[in-house]
């Protein structure tokens, strides 16, 4: 059985070919290099998690980018002053709001931001990213020629990351649950001072694992989501690189899932 940062990973891995980061406080930047752990068997507490992303460099920073002639990250959408991005498990089918019982939590429908889910089988995740921005690496097969050194076998890079002012996740408890997230915005009743405004993610149930920031001076200074890309034992071997067109990289997925378990998922979305 995945524990809860496994399984949230898993379900949003399937869902949009991206590594979802449990804690996105923690800085990811494009670039940044290293290996996904494996994990060991045992129950020590110190032992890393299996499926973690393990950051042990970054290639603007060390000289590879310059070394192999990799163009810098480009950014997209970074003029956006609004906007949500969510993003959700395959099992989840979007509902209207009202109909998870709003009542219990009526302050859900003031939100002018807000989504519901209804999951049909299984335990769900959903992510929401406000003002997201997103930083790649164009194209990500000109990553192809540094991942071949030797020095760089079984190693991924990240080639892709999304960057908010704001975020919330969510792993339900349980199957077949209903839930609804939303932003709620109130101000004091003394001050109109928008900067004084109670800004916080609300949702209409108490159960399941639920995070949630507010960056209130609208930086964009959490990383929910990346994507990380490998190249395969055999890609090396046969020397599978054109000469004019760049292939692009394969997607580094999660240790416990096969490439069978990803095309799958797929082709069931």
């Amino acid at each position: 059985m995945l524990d809860n940062e496994r399984l949230y990973v898993d379900l949003l891995f399937r869902a949009s070919k991206k590594y979802a980061n449990w804690d996105p406080e923690v800085v990811v930047e494009v670039g940044d290099w290293g290996r996904i752990t494996k994990g060991r068997p045992g129950l020590a507490f110190w032992r890393r998690k299996r499926g973690t992303f393990l950051k042990e460099g970054n290639i603007y920073k060390d000289g590879k980018a310059e070394k192999y002639g990799i163009p810098p990250p480009q950014e997209h959408g970074g003029d956006a002053s609004e906007g949500e991005t969510w993003i959700s498990s395959q099992n989840a089918h979007q509902i209207d709001v009202s109909v998870t019982g709003v009542g219990q939590t009526p302050v859900l429908a003031q939100c002018s931001v807000k989504s519901a889910f209804k999951f049909s089988s299984g335990r769900g995740a959903v992510l929401v990213m406000q003002k997201d921005t997103i930083f790649t690496l164009d194209p990500p097969g000109s990553l192809r020629q540094l991942l071949e050194d030797e020095s760089m076998r079984g190693l991924v890079v990240v080639s892709e990351v999304h960057r908010c002012s704001s975020y919330a996740r969510l792993l339900t408890a349980g199957a077949n649950e209903s839930v609804a997230i939303g932003l709620s915005v109130s101000s004091p009743i003394s001050t109109a001072a928008s900067a004084d405004a109670e800004v916080k993610w609300i949702r209409n149930t108490n159960t399941g694992n639920f995070k949630s920031r507010i960056n209130k001076s609208g930086e964009r200074q959490y990383y929910p989501l990346f994507r990380l890309v490998s190249i395969k034992e055999e890609d090396v071997s046969t020397g599978l690189r054109g000469e004019l067109d760049i292939p692009p990289l394969p997607d580094a997925m999660p240790p416990w899932m096969t490439e069978n378990d990803a095309s799958d998922s797929q082709a069931d979305a």
